[in-house]
């Protein structure tokens, strides 16, 4: 059946769904703060979508606006897809154009995402009954090569979604059933927050590669990784699975996860990635003034610490990441914290309530 879908973003992800999901016979609208981008698309009509995906060819979009009222007008489905950084003041942006029955859809959500989302609609007396879902990751690996031309360089199979709270998610489920059927809705939002590999992968790296990073030595991201480094990833990782375990959420290690994503084998998480072919050609950053610190540190491993508070597990590598990160480098926003999140005197069943409804 064909559904009307606003996307918030026209980014390499955003553009990427665009073509995408009106290459799949729905009708599209999209929205992005740059003029110029927004004057090509509508020129243009619509993306063209190359490589590796389950569909290519020209998708036309019906509207591309500066106007984001005007993008969400009519739209069943709203695909929010931005850096995490952004979501706040996008539940600003929204509020006043929400209608009931209408799903936004936080894709990807980083760490609790919908918690914010939500937090920011109700700080704002929004009144509109939408539902309120996320998915865990980005459905493509993909880059616009210029605005309306986007090529897809993979295309995942399954990740997982959930709406919040969950007690909608078999609503969910039929709608997107004949839409993204990608989407995996699981327990909650906490193992959505949880299946977030970037929180992860992104900032402990980062850190630990200062040296490589800030004497400019070339070096692969994930090629080049160290056996030590990989370790503490692990150890990052069994805090994520404590975490997982207080919750009572079904999560697989990071090893599995790479393992079961990529297709990779190894005895350890170092092995698995080093033998991972879809990392290889990865380039190490330049500059420590990346989004893999300051996005992926405030929006996605301050959420993680933020759980382990709420469910009592110690998190001490994944604090050790943060307070290393905000004493080397300026700038970093504070975060999805308790406070931040109007968690702070939230019980861990409580959470749990919350999140499952």
């Amino acid at each position: 059946m064909k559904e009307h879908i606003a996307i918030i973003g026209a980014g390499n992800g955003g553009q990427a769904f665009a073509g995408y999901l009106s290459l799949h016979g729905h009708e599209v609208k999209i929205f992005d703060i740059v003029k110029e981008t927004v004057d090509i698309l509508n020129e243009k009509g619509g993306v063209l979508i190359e490589g590796n995906s389950n569909i290519t060819g020209f998708g036309k979009i019906a509207l591309a606006s500066t106007d984001i009222g005007e993008v969400m007008e009519g739209a069943k489905i709203i695909l929010v897809v931005l850096p995490s950084l952004y979501h706040k003041d996008m539940a600003k942006k929204m509020m006043p154009y929400l209608k009931d029955g209408q799903c936004v859809v936080l894709n990807p959500n980083a760490s609790l995402g919908t918690v914010e989302f939500k937090k920011q609609l109700d700080d704002l007396n929004c009144t509109a009954n939408i539902m309120l879902a996320c998915t865990a990751t980005l459905l493509f690996a993909c880059r616009a090569v210029e605005v309306g031309h986007v090529v897809i360089a993979g295309q995942k199979t399954s990740f997982t979604a959930s709406t919040y709270p969950s007690s909608r998610n078999e609503e969910a489920k039929k709608l997107f059933a004949g839409i993204l059927p990608q989407f995996d809705f699981c327990e909650d939002i906490i193992r959505v927050s949880l299946d977030n590999l970037n929180a992860f992968m992104h900032p402990g790296p980062t850190i630990l590669n200062t040296g490589r990073i800030e004497s400019k030595t070339p070096f692969e991201y994930y090629l080049d990784m160290t056996p030590s480094q990989a370790k503490f990833v692990e150890k990052l990782d069994e805090e994520r699975m404590a975490i997982a375990k207080a919750f009572g959420v079904n999560c697989i290690t990071l090893k599995e996860e790479y393992s079961d994503i990529y297709e990779t084998h190894g005895d350890t998480l170092h092995e698995v990635i080093i033998n991972c072919e879809g990392y290889h050609g990865i380039k190490g950053q330049t500059s420590l003034n990346t989004r893999y610190v300051m996005e992926d540190i405030p929006c996605s491993l301050v959420a993680i610490q933020t759980m382990g508070k709420i469910a009592g597990v110690p998190t001490p590598c994944t604090d050790a990441i943060i307070v290393i990160a905000r004493a080397m480098i300026d700038g970093i926003e504070e975060g999805r914290t308790l406070k931040n999140l109007g968690l702070e005197n939230v019980s861990k069943e409580k959470f749990i309530a919350m999140c499952r409804g």
